[in-house]
Parts: structure tokens; sequence; C-alpha cells
């Protein structure tokens, strides 16, 4: 069944969550970055013992994945407001049907309609 399009207020308002969530994702990145910094580390003294070292470690390891799972969200965020910049956004990117307007809501760089995107998890 073909959803319809969004409206020019629904546009305007997926864009201006998308890029306030790409603000913060862009800060969260810089924070996760400098806390994954090993120099910032050593220059608190946490190489001198080897629980420190360890304690260290995972946490610079845990805010790296971190920063990487923003990144990937930043990706997305902005491959989202290129398709609205080109008039594609909201269409599914394998069907070509437009994308439900609650699923757009719920995650708004979303490129598969539910339809698809259910195929595409169960394998079918």
């Amino acid at each position: 069944m073909a959803s319809r399009p969004l409206s020019q207020k629904q546009l305007r308002a997926r864009r201006e969550e998308l890029e306030a969530e790409r603000a913060q994702l862009l800060e969260q990145v810089a924070e996760l970055d400098a806390e994954a910094d090993v120099n910032n580390w050593r220059e608190g003294g946490f190489d001198d013992d080897p629980a420190d070292a360890g304690s260290a470690s995972f946490e610079r390891e845990t805010a790296q994945s971190l920063s990487n799972h923003a990144r990937g969200l930043l990706t997305q965020i902005d491959d989202a407001l290129r398709r609205m910049d080109a008039g594609r956004y909201g269409t599914c990117e394998r069907c070509g049907e437009k994308i439900e307007p609650d699923r757009l809501e719920a995650l708004p760089y979303a490129t598969l309609c539910m339809t698809c995107k259910r195929r595409e998890e169960t394998g079918r």
C-alpha cells in the first residue's frame, strides 16, 4: 500500500530534527575522541599502575566504539539531508514507494519502507 508523500511542513520538521541530531552527534564525537585520546590518559598518570592502565585501555576502547557508532549515525543523517536536497527523501531505495510518515518520524534517516525492511531482516 503506497503511502502519501510528506507535506512541506513535515519535511521541514524532519530536516530540523536531523540537523539538531547532527549537531549533538558532532559534539559527542568530539568529546568521545578527546576521551579516547591516549595522550589525555598519559597526562593523567594512568600508565603508572597496571590496573589503571587496564581500566584506561577499556575506557578508551569504549569511547572509541561509541565515537565510531556516532560517526555512522552522522553518515546516515548526512545521506538523508542529501536525499532531501535531491527531492528523494522519504522514497524507499528498494521499491520506490513512499516511506511511511510514522516510520520517518521514528527514524528520520530511514532508507527503506517497512515492507522492504521486513524483507531485508527476514532474508526474503
